[in-house]
């Protein structure tokens, strides 16, 4: 980690206390360290679409917001990033809270050194780290590296969230791959494998990086993206079409690749859950089916 620089984003209203914080950072010799500060909850959601951070440190104090549901928006936006919360007050419960929350570590301000804010800061990085590696074996599939059911469930649950504060429609996919049965009976098993593989390929390609993937059951995967001017269910099956038509005339292909494809809204005025979407969308994938078969 002395071989990098550690990207700090810094969310503070209090300049005093934010100068202080770059003066200790610059006090650290042995690590690299470039310190970005803003002072409202906004700038900082903002800053995550636009940098590349290791480390957020978070007062629970700003113009904006308060409290520990401050920790909860950031962990949303940036779950690959550990949090540091830094606070005027050593209150034992609301650092439990903190860390129940999402945070890495409960820092008072006035009360850290700069060899310990070094530590603490690189500590924190280290475990997030080990702590997503462990999470990710239980939620990413092994045959596609896309999440699995309960991965799927897990993050599509928390853009749900995202979609009601922001006031953002969105869009669940049901996606199954047809005739999985017969490419194993006439290719052979592995080129079964080979086809769920290269659909998760696709799917990759096609929807975006904030947008969450998965890998339904055998043969169905489920896609979940909120609505955008890039990104509606037109477009997107579209785009899907278009990458199969690309890869089924490849030549000397053993199989063809046919996907069948229906799709939920979500209203952020309306209750749903996760599995009620899914329900939705696997009803109009069927019925999609039942269409193309009687035209």
């Amino acid at each position: 980690m002395n071989d990098k620089v550690i990207k700090i984003l810094y969310v503070e209203d209090d300049i005093d206390h934010a100068t202080l914080i770059s003066e200790l950072i610059k006090e650290i010799k042995n690590v690299h360290y470039k310190l970005t500060h803003v002072q409202r909850l906004d700038e900082a959601l903002l800053e995550l679409d636009n940098g590349n951070y290791d480390i957020i440190l978070l007062d629970l104090s700003l113009p904006d917001a308060q409290g520990v549901d401050t920790i909860t928006r950031v962990c949303e936006k940036a779950p690959d990033i550990p949090v540091v919360v830094m606070s005027a007050t050593d209150d034992e419960t609301m650092a439990v809270k903190a860390l129940q929350k999402g945070a890495e570590e409960y820092l008072v301000k006035g009360k850290v050194k700069s060899h310990s804010l070094s530590r603490i800061l690189r500590y924190a990085i280290m475990r997030h780290k080990g702590r997503a590696e462990l999470h990710s074996l239980s939620l990413v599939d092994d045959l596609t590296s896309l999440y699995n059911r309960r991965g799927f469930m897990l993050f599509a649950q928390q853009q749900l969230s995202i979609s009601v504060r922001t006031k953002r429609g969105m869009i669940l996919f049901f996606i199954k791959l047809d005739d999985l049965k017969e490419i194993k009976g006439e290719s052979g098993h592995q080129y079964g494998d080979l086809a769920l593989i290269e659909t998760a390929k696709i799917l990759k390609e096609v929807f975006r990086d904030s947008d969450i993937v998965g890998r339904h059951a055998e043969d169905e995967f489920t896609a979940i993206a909120i609505e955008s001017f890039d990104a509606n269910n037109e477009i997107i099956i579209t785009r899907l079409q278009d990458d199969l038509n690309s890869r089924n005339k490849q030549d000397n292909r053993l199989y063809e690749l046919s996907l069948s494809i229906g799709t939920a809204y979500y209203d952020t005025e309306e209750l749903c859950s996760v599995e009620e979407l899914i329900n939705r969308a696997e009803e109009s994938m069927y019925e999609q089916r039942e269409n193309k078969m009687e035209s």
